[in-house]
């Protein structure tokens, strides 16, 4: 590791890379610690942003929501558009279908169509959130049309300062910067929550047993903290191999090359579907606890609420559906069958075409089981273990969940990225010589 470290700033552009990143994630942070003016931000803090759609907003966001900060939107709403768009380029609309199929020219057309929804949907969103805790929470100063139009092109603007910060990071720095700065916020809320954690377990003042017994606690939370890092990193490394052949021919003699393999993640979908299905059943939670208390908004609550049981079954079901789905939407069996023939490429034992779009589409649908259990482990420990481990209540979003598959996602694509830069400069030095 300090091998690596020592390889990494002897790099002259690898170095100014780096160094580029942490300038603008330092901006980022920056940003997030200011609040939005006109907003009281003291009305937000207690709990109106620990729980349904707005707590997962608020852990991705490092705390920016619980701040109303400039960038409490963060890159929402761009990854909310990218996936739109992405799912009407389907052949849903012909002209997104068509720029699909035109390279690097379509791609720069749809990228300006994104950047168009992003900021009516960051609008949209900062409307409807400013006036629903303007509603709840009173955190308006004045509640005047101007404060409101105010108040959401600040958070507009702030939005689009995120979303051009993560390309400037993915085109001059290291990484995605759009993933970056979703892992700069979870992880620059990682600290706090660990010294609330241990406050939360660990009590000086019961007397030297009960802060023993609270030290073992944490040190064991520690341990299991760990153990969960560890399983993430192994699933999210952990790919299915499916054997390719190529055949060329020569002097009418069929020959071939050497086999090479399509790796398949066993998480083809990443953390998508947690964030989709805890959204799908908080977003109407969220709406109803800004309306009145009646016995049907309470009973709506108590379904969709995946700390119960009902809603925890609804919980993991969605889950599951999701993986099936996004993974389908990430891996196009179909496209993939055509190519392999186009190239000359076959899975041994599997006939081109047909056969072998069916053979993808079985390994795809049997991988994305393993994945969907995975996720479901992922996504109930922070609901079970304060059930079973009463240490841990005041811990469920550090212990494991949504934040842990990013930060470990994000890392391992950031230090593959650097180890990709190395070996291509380490390349280039060589053929100069």
């Amino acid at each position: 590791m300090v091998n690596f470290f020592k390889t990494v700033f002897k790099k002259g552009e690898l170095r100014q890379r780096i160094i580029f990143t942490l300038g603008m994630l330092f901006v980022f942070r920056l940003g997030a610690a200011i609040t939005v003016p006109s907003i009281n931000a003291n009305a937000l803090t207690g709990g109106a942003t620990n729980s349904g759609i707005l707590g997962i907003m608020n852990m991705l966001g490092g705390g920016m929501l619980e701040r109303f900060s400039i960038f409490s939107l963060g890159v929402s709403p761009y990854i909310t558009a990218s996936i739109i768009i992405e799912l009407l380029s389907m052949d849903v609309i012909p002209i997104l279908a068509q720029w699909q199929k035109e390279g690097n020219t379509g791609k720069k057309k749809k990228d300006k169509v994104t950047r168009y929804v992003t900021l009516l949907l960051a609008a949209i969103q900062g409307g409807s959130l400013t006036y629903a805790f303007d509603k709840g929470y009173h955190i308006l100063n004045s509640s005047s049309m101007w404060t409101y139009a105010y108040v959401v092109i600040v958070m507009m603007a702030g939005s689009m300062l995120a979303m051009w910060i993560g390309d400037q990071i993915t085109q001059k720095g290291i990484g995605n910067g759009t993933s970056l700065l979703i892992f700069t916020g979870i992880v620059s809320n990682l600290p706090n929550s660990f010294i609330t954690t241990f406050n939360s377990i660990v009590s000086f003042d019961k007397g030297t047993q009960a802060t023993a017994l609270g030290i073992l606690w944490y040190v064991l939370f520690i341990v299991v903290y760990l153990a969960i890092v560890i399983f993430v990193v192994f699933n999210e490394g952990a790919v299915r191999k499916i054997p390719i052949m190529y055949a060329t021919s020569s002097n009418t003699v069929m020959k071939t090359k050497d086999s090479t393999h399509m790796p398949i993640k066993i998480n083809s979908s990443g953390v998508l579907p947690v964030i989709f299905a805890s959204s799908v059943l908080a977003a109407p939670r969220t709406i109803i606890s800004f309306m009145k208390s009646t016995d049907v908004t309470r009973m709506i609550d108590n379904i969709l609420n995946y700390q119960q049981p009902i809603g925890f079954c609804l919980y993991i079901i969605m889950i599951v559906l999701f993986a099936f789905f996004y993974s389908n939407l990430q891996i196009d069996s179909h496209k993939i069958s055509e190519d392999l023939k186009k190239n000359g490429g076959a899975v041994p034992g599997v006939r081109t075409g047909k056969d072998t779009e069916q053979h993808i589409n079985v390994i795809l649908n049997r991988v994305t089981v393993v994945g969907s259990i995975f996720l479901v482990i992922i996504a109930a420990i922070p609901l079970i273990t304060p059930v079973i481990w009463s240490q841990t209540s005041n811990a469920s979003l550090t212990l494991g969940g949504t934040g842990l598959i990013i930060v470990t996602g994000v890392a391992l694509e950031t230090t593959k990225q650097i180890k990709t830069l190395i070996t291509r400069k380490e390349y280039h030095g060589y053929i100069r010589k």
